[in-house]
Parts: C-alpha cells; sequence; structure tokens
C-alpha cells in the first residue's frame, strides 16, 4: 500500500503537468482571427478596427458583405461593402473606387472624402465607416486622413476580387478611427 501511495506521489504531478500545453493559456492575437488572404472567391472579407476584429455578422435585406465592379455612368466604379449587425446595433464598413478601373497588382489612394455613390465626382477612392450604436456616427477618409487598398486578384471569368486594405477615418468631432489587417477575396458582381 505505501508503494501504491508513493508512486501516486510521484506521478500525479507529472500526470497534471503532462495534461497542461503552453499554448492552452496564450491568448489569439485579434489578426489570427481574421480570415485567411485567399484568392479563390471564398467570399470572406474582414478586418481590425481600432485592434479589434471586425467580420460580417448579422443580416439584412443584402445580406452582410457585398461587392460589385461595374461600368456606370461612363465609368468603372468598385464597391466592398462589410456589415456587422448585433441586435439594434448596426456598423459596416464601405470601400469604394469612383470612375476608376482597378487592375490586379495595383495599389488604389483612399483618400477622398466620402461621397454617396451616385454623386459625380472625379476618380479615385474612398472609403467610410459607419457605426450606429444608437447614434450614427460616420468616419471617413479625406485628403489628410487616408488609406490604400491593392487588388492581389482581379479575374473576370469566375468574377473573383482579392485584395488587402487599410485605413484611417475620421468624424466630425476629429476623432480618428484606424482600420487595419483588412483582406478580402469576393465574388463580385458587374
Amino acid at each position: 500500500m505505501r508503494n501504491v501511495f508513493i508512486a501516486c506521489l510521484v506521478f500525479l504531478p507529472l500526470l497534471c503537468l503532462g495534461g497542461c500545453s503552453k499554448d492552452d493559456n496564450s491568448p489569439t492575437a485579434p489578426v489570427d482571427l481574421l480570415p485567411p488572404a485567399t484568392q479563390i472567391g471564398a467570399n470572406t472579407v474582414g478586418c481590425l478596427v481600432n485592434g479589434e476584429v471586425f467580420l460580417p455578422k448579422g443580416g439584412g435585406l443584402s445580406g452582410n458583405k457585398n461587392c460589385f465592379y461595374q461600368f456606370v455612368d461612363e465609368g468603372y466604379h468598385f464597391g466592398l461593402q462589410l456589415t456587422n449587425k448585433t441586435g439594434n446595433d448596426t456598423k459596416w464598413i464601405d470601400l469604394y473606387t469612383k470612375f476608376a478601373t482597378i487592375s490586379e497588382g495595383e495599389n488604389y489612394q483612399l483618400n477622398i472624402p466620402y461621397q454617396p455613390f451616385y454623386t459625380p465626382g472625379r476618380g479615385g477612392g474612398y472609403s467610410h465607416l459607419n457605426f450606429n450604436e444608437g447614434i450614427e456616427s460616420l468616419y471617413y477618409t479625406t485628403s489628410e486622413v487616408t488609406g490604400e487598398m491593392t487588388i492581389t486578384k482581379l479575374d473576370f471569368e469566375n468574377n473573383i476580387v482579392s485584395g488587402t486594405f487599410w485605413f484611417d477615418a475620421v468624424n466630425d468631432a476629429g476623432e480618428i478611427v484606424e482600420v487595419r489587417e483588412g483582406r478580402f477575396d469576393m465574388r463580385f458582381t458587374q
């Protein structure tokens, strides 16, 4: 009986230590929770907003993500919309180019102020966020508060567009939101 007791004292701590893993207690970095940067038309999109994961969630009439690249009013327009809806709170991010042809391997500056899609204007790209948490708060890029979108794949045969993005956006009170590590792999409508 004494030998069983000694064996328990020796092996029980080892058994407990063997069940623990260094990785079990390590927090996952927010960037690791984003969808992978693929180029297969996986219909994924996500980014970090002020360091927190922002992914499509909830739904609505148009779902929680949408992508188009269309020829309208004698020019090409690209749009990517990402919506996160939880209860009565709706947040969304829009990336647009206006009267600008996009190409694989090219970078596009997000540096013109927010304009409704139908507003005539110069070519270029812009982005905005809308946080509707009881009170609507619109953040947008400007000529001074900017960002960038890179198209990593553009496949017209399969209607796939993939890329990365980052931008800063400012509201009317001068508060800035940082969007980083943005990536998308979407099927677009023409």
